[in-house]
């Protein structure tokens, strides 16, 4: 039974997945700025396009663990999540399902659950 403990530990320790880099990226700052409507987000966009390379093929649990939680998901054809983030005040200040043209990076999610995509764009991504 000993053994079959200290197995399983080692064997959990060994999936924590790889490590993220998120540079100097102000992570503490994007996450107190949900949706972008406190205005801190607005002038990270080019630091956010910086760090696409490293946030690519990562995992949904790595992605809300680095750069927090999403501010509105949608479930995409196949099962597929999107994760929005928004960069700037809109409508869905008020109320987060309202349609916004605010500026917003989505990640697409494959069906294994690893970033596959990652597009900016104005508003609700699956409407463009």
């Amino acid at each position: 039974m000993y053994r079959i403990l200290i197995l399983g530990f080692f064997l959990l320790t060994a999936c924590g997945g790889k490590e993220v880099n998120l540079g100097n990226f102000d992570v503490k700052r994007f996450k107190n700025d949900r949706g972008g409507c406190r205005g801190e987000r607005v002038n990270m966009i080019e630091d956010f396009k910086a760090l696409k390379p490293n946030l690519l093929s990562l995992s949904e649990n790595q992605i809300t663990q680095s750069i927090g939680r999403y501010d509105f998901q949608i479930l995409d054809r196949r099962n597929t999540k999107v994760y929005v983030y928004y960069f700037e005040k809109g409508e869905h200040c008020q109320f987060m399902q309202n349609k916004s043209n605010a500026q917003s990076v989505a990640l697409y999610f494959n069906s294994v659950g690893l970033v596959r995509e990652i597009t900016f764009q104005r508003g609700h991504p699956l409407e463009q």
